[in-house]
């Protein structure tokens, strides 16, 4: 039985700040969110760059679906989902490659790169002709789009445009990478499995409240072994900069967008989409190079207000785009384990030893080896194992620190919070979320998911 709005809109108060622990847990609610969030949000699939040539396919994930992203003969991209139309076997195993068909190992039906039934073993001679392979080819995804090379999908046909549900908030996300260069994916895509639910692993991405307790040890010059081989071509990437024990990446104010004193900036959007963290000129971005951002490449895509913002972009549900120049979906397998994917990002024209330095680096941060990742796991398998006690549960998680106080700014298309560290884009996340469990129209949606004056 699905939950009754009135039951959804006490599980998130946005007045209070507190979200209910059951949402982590409730087989239910996951089911739903199946349902309303994950069958109707437009997903990230893959990036352009993966499936240059006709026949190239990636398979990617939306919800608890399989789907097969390829490259067309016209040079169109097409989406579909990874399941026999006989008996519901996958078409294809590999992750990803370049393929002339696809050919289901149970019974032999074989599939035409644009999912139409080719073959079928005993056509004649089991079915007596009378198969009819216009009504029996690959299910395909309702929609499908691309932004800047980054192709989405959507199994909703009345869903809005792509770039109408990213609007501001979602692009500049995006525009983050693009606008970095010729910008391609590293092969091979990290995926790894971690004991949480999804919610919390995203919500982490705007809590710039944990580095100096969580990362501490990383941030120990040398432990991240970021020494290039050759000095000038580091990219300015040089994490032993940032000294935890200061707060430097925490509560040092810095002169922003407004002219004002701060050190972090929240960017919300429809549908729920936000960016949370520091500005380019605060001390807390200086652990990546940020010149790059005074390209007239850059400042064109991103905007006036767009290029101060240096925070973590997230496109709801799952699309984290990182300031490591890496792409990172969390997928929900079930109420206590997501998987994770990493996307690494490169300029085409970068020197290869450059390259080269930039992917190891991105390994040592993010994805199974990483030692940032490594710390953040753990706390949230321990965050969503507290969630499934009698009396734990009953315990509301708080998202107090700055309720209230979020002057909503809007400027350039873009609505902001400026202020010392606090939990907006966590905020906005989860009552984002609440909105889309109560199953509401586009338009509906839509209305409830844009920014008021104060958060």
């Amino acid at each position: 039985m699905a939950l009754a709005n009135t039951e959804i809109d006490e599980l998130v108060s946005l007045e209070r700040g507190e979200v209910d622990r059951r949402i982590y847990t409730d087989p239910e609610i996951f089911e739903l969110e199946m349902q309303r969030i994950f069958a109707r949000s437009w997903l990230f699939l893959c990036h352009e760059s993966q499936i240059p040539e006709p026949g190239d396919f990636f398979q990617s994930v939306m919800g608890r679906d399989n789907v097969l992203v390829v490259r067309q003969r016209d040079g169109s991209i097409k989406a579909m989902l990874n399941t026999c139309a006989h008996r519901g076997n996958a078409v294809c195993r590999a992750e990803e490659g370049n393929a002339k068909n696809f050919l289901c190992t149970y019974h032999g039906w074989s599939y035409g790169i644009d999912g139409r039934l080719n073959g079928v073993p005993g056509f004649k001679t089991f079915y007596d002709g009378q198969l009819d392979k216009s009504r029996h080819g690959l299910a395909q995804v309702a929609q499908v789009a691309s932004y800047k090379g980054f192709t989405f999908g959507t199994h909703d046909a009345s869903a809005p445009p792509l770039e109408e549900f990213l609007g501001a908030t979602g692009r500049l996300g995006l525009d983050q990478i693009a606008a970095r260069g010729d910008m391609v994916v590293v092969p091979g895509i990290q995926k790894f499995i971690i004991d949480c639910n999804w919610k919390i692993a995203v919500d982490n991405l705007f809590d710039w409240y944990h580095p100096q307790v969580t990362h501490a040890s990383a941030f120990q010059p040398g432990v991240m072994g970021t020494d290039a081989p050759n000095a000038a071509e580091r990219e300015k990437i040089d994490l032993s900069e940032v000294n935890m024990d200061s707060g430097a990446a925490l509560d040092l104010p810095a002169t922003g967008i407004s002219g004002t004193k701060f050190d972090q900036v929240v960017v919300l959007g429809e549908y729920g989409h936000a960016i949370g963290g520091p500005t380019a000129s605060s001390s807390g971005s200086a652990v990546f190079d940020q010149t790059w951002r005074t390209t007239a490449q850059a400042r064109a895509a991103l905007g006036p207000v767009g290029v101060e913002v240096a925070g973590h972009p997230n496109i709801f549900p799952t699309t984290w785009i990182a300031v490591s120049v890496q792409l990172s979906l969390r997928i929900p397998r079930d109420p206590g384990h997501t998987e994770i994917w990493w996307f690494t990002f490169v300029d085409r024209n970068l020197p290869r030893e450059t390259r080269d330095f930039m992917v190891t680096i991105a390994s040592r941060i993010f994805g199974p080896g990483g030692v940032l990742e490594q710390d953040d796991g753990e706390n949230w398998a321990q965050a969503t194992a507290q969630t499934r006690g009698i009396a734990s549960r009953r315990m509301k998680h708080q998202l107090t620190m700055g309720l209230g106080r979020g002057k909503i700014i809007k400027e350039g298309g873009l609505s902001r919070v400026e202020g010392l560290t606090g939990e907006h884009g966590q905020l906005w996340t989860y009552h984002s979320w609440a909105q889309w469990m109560k199953g509401l129209g586009w338009d509906e949606l839509k209305k409830v998911t844009t920014p008021g004056d104060f958060i």
